[in-house]
């Protein structure tokens, strides 16, 4: 894909997330800023759209937990086997992935109030740069085992991913030369 057409695509994914799940303000902006013939078929939603009834995939606002973007995959009512595999591999790794860092968010956050109570009860009402990079570097050393568990089943997963991914564009690359013939 064209690398200065991917920021465009990002953004307008974002503003069109913005519009369908945004406040009623921003509902309301949006609305108002609508073309009739543009309009958004999800303005007014409070929830994620059904995957059934969207033409492409969604991707949402950061989740206030794990601050990842959530994703809404579209799919095909005449997708292949391969197709449905790869898809239905791709919503288990997310949701892995949020869990994940999730549960890693809260463990940081929880030993982070910790750090700074203990340093209120000691006298220091304020905590410098410095003192907070000593919570920073043992809260990773502490962690180090755990990120690289993580990033060798991230790699593995992604690679599962792609090689279905590959064999998926292989399978429609073969479904379209034999249509033509």
């Amino acid at each position: 894909m064209n690398k200065t057409l991917q920021p465009r695509i990002l953004i307008n994914c974002l503003k069109h997330w913005s519009r369908c799940y945004g406040t009623e303000q921003t509902q309301a902006k949006a609305q108002a800023q609508a073309r009739p013939k543009k309009r958004s078929v999800c303005v007014g939603l409070t929830q994620p759209p059904d995957a059934q009834s969207v033409k492409t995939d969604y991707i949402g606002p950061p989740d206030p937990k794990s601050n990842l973007r959530p994703y809404v995959r579209h799919y095909d009512e005449n997708e292949t086997e391969l197709a449905n595999k790869l898809r239905l591999l791709r919503i288990e790794v997310e949701k892995w992935n949020m869990d994940f860092w999730t549960k890693h968010n809260q463990r940081f956050y929880e030993e982070k109030a910790d750090f700074i109570r203990l340093h209120k009860l000691s006298g220091n009402d304020e905590l410098s740069a410095d003192q907070m990079s000593v919570f920073y570097k043992t809260f990773l050393d502490k962690n180090r085992r755990i990120h690289m568990m993580y990033n060798i089943s991230w790699y593995i997963k992604n690679f599962d991913m792609l090689t279905l991914a590959f064999a998926v564009e292989v399978q429609q690359l073969f479904n379209r030369i034999r249509k033509k013939t």
